[in-house]
């Protein structure tokens, strides 16, 4: 089956042609400017040059997928706020999408399109109860039950990122407080080690690792420094990964899951990673659970982003009525 796959992120989309099986023929990248109308129109042709790129006409494409930051509504196939696009504001991406190339569109949001992405094309492909956390700049999940997405009455299932660990914790974003991503996300741990260590001035091999300038501290260069035995690295990531380790652990109670998978840093860092978290984990949830569920770092790498679409549009379409005959396609 010829699948289109889109990938939207704050700053670069991707669009990629490939089938049912994760197979990529061909992919496109356009930058993500902020005026919707300009996205749209950069958008359509992108989708056209994949095609062709791929040898095809939009024509045989059976399906395309949207992986979409949220907030977002995929029963109304709107993008509601995304933090880096404030121009897309309740943006109706699927009918600009859908009435552009006159196929049948599916539309999720990223972390969901990954899960969908490892369940069908990954390591694990077809295991019936899955969690992926991103683990990355931010921390969110998706959920397969039962060989389904749990997607949630407002499209809200698997916002782990932002389940209260701690009220007296650090601001989040979103507007509560020790939301589990102020404890693990990339973003926010490199605010509060660059506040800590202006208020402190502190002498630490992470502004080293971060070119000498504290304001170009990431989690990068925290976990160089890790490595390098310094003082607040190790004092820093330890508490990264209790942290982590906790919200797992409260994942393991609630959904008894046979996999879970992390995505960037447990790739990226692995050794530093799988290792800490294992050890700590039996503080947080029962040795039944822990036994049986394999956690380990996601399979499927950089191809994550062109995947997501491509299992966004394969799942969309086996689910659809009319599966078989593909879904009724839209008027030229």
């Amino acid at each position: 089956m010829k699948l289109l796959g889109i990938d939207i992120g704050g700053t670069k989309t991707a669009v990629c042609a490939g089938d049912e099986t994760g197979r990529l023929f061909a992919s496109q990248r356009m930058a993500t400017p902020q005026d919707a109308d300009t996205y749209r129109r950069n958008l359509l042709i992108a989708c056209r040059r994949t095609a062709e790129e791929a040898g095809w006409r939009l024509g045989d494409v059976g399906a395309v997928g949207i992986s979409a930051p949220g907030p977002l509504s995929v029963q109304d196939g709107l993008l509601l706020a995304p933090p880096n696009n404030p121009g897309f504001a309740n943006l109706p991406i699927v009918r600009i999408v859908q009435e552009g190339v006159n196929v049948p569109v599916y539309f999720n949001n990223d972390a969901n399109a990954a899960a969908l992405a490892e369940w069908r094309f990954g390591a694990f492909r077809g295991t019936p109860d899955l969690v992926y956390l991103t683990f990355s700049t931010g921390m969110g999940g998706g959920v397969i039950t039962n060989g389904r997405l749990v997607q949630g009455k407002t499209d809200s299932a698997g916002e782990f990122g932002h389940m209260v660990l701690d009220p007296s914790g650090p601001s989040c974003g979103c507007g509560l407080r020790g939301c589990w991503e102020s404890f693990v996300g990339g973003r926010m741990v490199s605010e509060q080690v660059k506040g800590r260590i202006r208020r402190e001035a502190i002498r630490t091999q992470i502004v080293a690792e971060a070119g000498g300038d504290v304001e170009a501290i990431s989690m990068r260069a925290i976990t160089e420094a890790y490595r390098k035995g310094d003082p607040l690295a190790v004092e820093v990531w330890s508490e990264v990964l209790e942290r982590l380790a906790q919200g797992i652990g409260i994942i393991l109670m609630a959904l008894d899951p046979q996999v879970i998978l992390l995505g960037t840093m447990a790739i990226r860092e692995a050794d530093i990673v799988m290792p800490l978290l294992m050890e700590r984990l039996p503080r947080y949830a029962w040795k039944w659970p822990l036994e049986k569920c394999r956690i380990a770092p996601a399979s499927l790498g950089d191809r994550i982003g062109d995947l997501a679409g491509l299992a966004v549009a394969l799942v969309g379409w086996e689910s659809s009525e009319g599966r078989g005959s593909e879904k009724r396609r839209l008027s030229p």
